[in-house]
This record gives structure tokens, C-alpha cells and sequence, in this order.
């Protein structure tokens, strides 16, 4: 639980800076639209959660790696739905917020299956060099 709460606190501080960043830029690219911090805030509380655990699910070794990785990309998927609560119709008021969102998502999606190939290969290679070592031992 330790490693949950640090990982949460470095997610939260990098995820309310860009939450608030980004509100920043909507208020002034539209001068009428107020944004209330509560709902800034508390979002980018449940978003940090989400990611957390969703990254904890990725990283754990035991289980299917690839049910791992698809179950820890399920997770992320509310954020969309918090993000649309925290910034209303004005982040969603263009498709193409939306098309960004995906497209960072599937950017994200591909960076965490070349991980996770990238952990498997190197667990595989390490098997095999157990595999090796002990039927060097039993030729002796």
C-alpha cells in the first residue's frame, strides 16, 4: 500500500498541474466561462486514483500479462467521464477534444503493450537462462 500512495502522490502532482494549466487556457480562450476549483480538484483526485491503479495493475508479475494490461487501460476510462464533469461542455464543445483524447489514449495504449512485450521478452530470457544453467548442472 506504501508503493500505491507514493506512486498516487507523484501522479497527483503531475496530473493537478496539467488539470490546472489547462484550465488556465480555457478561461482565457473563452473570457465568459468560470471553472469551479472544487470540481478541478476533486477530479484531478479521482483521475491520479485511476491512473494509480490502473499503473499498479499493469505492474503486477503474477496473472496474464495481457488481461493485466487490458484490464489497467479499462481503468483509465472514466477519467473521460471526470474529465467532462470537471470542465462541462467547454473542453467537449469541439469533436476534435475528443479525437485528441483517443488519439492520446491509443498513444498511451501502444507505449504500455511495447512495455509490457518488452518485460515478457526479458522474463522469457531470463527463464531460459535458468533453464540452461540447470541442464548444464544435471549434464555435470
Amino acid at each position: 500500500m506504501k508503493h500505491y500512495f507514493k506512486l498516487y502522490a507523484y501522479i497527483y502532482a503531475i496530473v493537478s498541474v496539467v488539470v490546472f494549466v489547462l484550465a488556465l487556457g480555457i478561461m482565457r480562450f473563452y473570457n465568459d466561462v468560470t471553472l469551479s476549483v472544487k470540481a478541478l480538484f476533486w477530479g484531478s483526485i479521482i483521475i491520479s486514483l485511476l491512473l494509480a491503479f490502473s499503473i499498479k495493475v499493469f505492474r503486477k508479475t503474477w496473472g496474464n500479462g495481457v488481461l493485466n494490461v487490458i484490464l489497467g487501460y479499462l481503468i483509465i476510462l472514466p477519467a473521460i467521464y471526470v474529465l467532462r464533469t470537471m470542465y462541462g461542455t467547454v473542453l467537449f464543445r469541439r469533436t476534435f477534444v475528443i479525437y485528441l483524447l483517443g488519439l492520446i489514449y491509443a498513444i498511451l495504449y501502444s507505449l504500455v503493450i511495447l512495455h509490457a512485450s518488452y518485460r515478457n521478452k526479458k522474463e522469457e530470457n531470463k527463464l531460459n537462462e535458468l533453464i540452461k544453467n540447470q541442464n548444464d548442472e544435471t549434464e555435470e
